[in-house]
C-alpha cells in the first residue's frame, strides 16, 4: 500500500502538469499569458478539447475562435488569440469553465552545480467562473 502511495505521489509530482486555479468573475475579461512562443492554446471543457490559433497570413480561416478535433467552430466570438501567444476571453460565462493550456509553452529546466536537473511541470490553468 505504501508503495502505491509512493507511486502515485511521484506520477502527480513528476508527469502531471502545474494546476493552477483560477478564479474569475462571470463577466469580467480573462487574460492568460505564458510566454511569446505560444502558437496556440488548448482547453478542455466536459471532457471535449478545444483549440484556437491567432489569425495570421497563413490562417485566415478557423482562427481566433475554438474549433473541436472535428474543425467545428465551438467558440461564440468572445475568444481572441494574439500573435504574441495571449489569450483573451471577454465577458467570461459558466460555460468556459475547464482547463486551459498550451502544448508550446517552453520547458523549464534548472541545472544544479552537483549535476541535478530539476524540471518544473509545463502549466495548466483550471479556469473557475466565480459570482
Amino acid at each position: 500500500m505504501i508503495c502505491l502511495i509512493a507511486l502515485f505521489l511521484f506520477y502527480v509530482q513528476y508527469v502531471m502538469s502545474a494546476v493552477t486555479l483560477y478564479p474569475v468573475k462571470i463577466g469580467e475579461t480573462l487574460i492568460l499569458d505564458i510566454g511569446g512562443d505560444v502558437r496556440e492554446w488548448t482547453r478542455i471543457r466536459s471532457g471535449v478539447e478545444e483549440k484556437i490559433v491567432p489569425c495570421s497570413e497563413s490562417v485566415k480561416t478557423l482562427c481566433n475562435v475554438w474549433i473541436d478535433n472535428n474543425s467545428k467552430v465551438t467558440g461564440d466570438g468572445r475568444e481572441q488569440m494574439n500573435k504574441n501567444g495571449t489569450l483573451i476571453i471577454s465577458d467570461i460565462k459558466r460555460s468556459d469553465s475547464g482547463d486551459y493550456f498550451s502544448n508550446d509553452e517552453l520547458e523549464r529546466v534548472h541545472y544544479t552545480a552537483d549535476g541535478q536537473i530539476w524540471k518544473l511541470a509545463k502549466s495548466r490553468i483550471s479556469i473557475v467562473p466565480t459570482d
